[in-house]
């Protein structure tokens, strides 16, 4: 068993959900700046992992994901508009008294930090795993 490929796609793994949580607590952090009139001001985002190109799951699984090239992930833009409040008094309010801050739903930004841990800690989990294996064949080696 190739130790390192189990220890380079935990690492991916880690990374991958290491980067949502970021996204998701940027999100978080600016749920409540203020966009101005014009529309400009802080965009949504979302972590997308995308598998590498030219390698089907079920090439994955018969190789053993030999020579498999590790997901990216990549930060894009959410296509949400921005949540209007009424706040007439704001001085960047529109001529209709309604503030623009960026539309971030808080629920669904708490929801991806608990799976991006979980998730986090499943990788963790299984590089551990992995290590321990190694460790033990190691001994059972040595004791031969």
């Amino acid at each position: 068993m190739d130790y390192l490929r189990s220890f380079a796609i935990s690492a991916a793994g880690m990374s991958a959900e290491r980067t949502r949580v970021e996204v998701a607590a940027a999100n978080l952090a600016n749920a409540n700046t203020v966009q101005d009139p014009s529309g400009l001001g802080y965009q949504p985002m979302r972590a997308v992992a995308r598998a590498a190109q030219g390698q089907a799951f079920t090439e994955l699984v018969s190789g053993g994901l030999e020579g498999a090239v590790l997901p990216g992930v990549s930060v894009e833009p959410l296509a949400t508009g921005p949540r209007l409040v009424h706040e007439p008094g704001h001085p960047l309010a529109n001529g209709q008294g309604f503030v623009a801050y960026p539309g971030v739903d808080p629920a669904t930004e708490m929801v991806t930090l608990m799976s991006a841990t979980r998730a986090y800690e499943a990788n963790v989990a299984a590089m551990n795993t992995a290590r321990a294996l190694a460790l033990k064949a190691l001994e059972i080696g040595r004791g031969s």
